[in-house]
């Protein structure tokens, strides 16, 4: 009866703690305050990504050695149209990018 009450006050206990110090409005571990919206493959290694920070969204280069911000995005992504975003719609908006990028040099 005792280990049934001490497995009881453990299960409780952690619950209590869980719901107390983790999932409180403001820790990084109880909201999600960076989402992927987007993420392209472009090599065997690369990635092109487009992250949201808190409302704000930026276009992102990854490889196995570096991570770099290539951009902040001036129109931001809905996440309900995600689902909606082709490959195409996504690509055209890398080479628009790359297109003021080149224009910039």
């Amino acid at each position: 009866m005792g280990t049934v009450g001490v497995i009881a006050l453990t299960y409780y206990g952690s619950r209590w703690y869980i719901e107390r110090f983790i999932k409180r409005p403001g820790s990084l571990s109880g909201e999600h305050h960076m989402k992927v919206v987007e993420r392209l493959i472009v090599g065997k290694n690369g990635s092109i990504i487009i992250v949201d920070i808190q409302g704000v969204q930026y276009l992102v280069g990854v490889t196995e050695q570096n991570i770099q911000i290539l951009s902040q995005l001036e129109e931001p992504i809905s996440f309900q149209k995600k689902q909606e975003i082709s490959k195409e719609s996504f690509l055209s908006m890398v080479k628009s990018f790359s297109q003021k990028e080149k224009q910039n040099e």
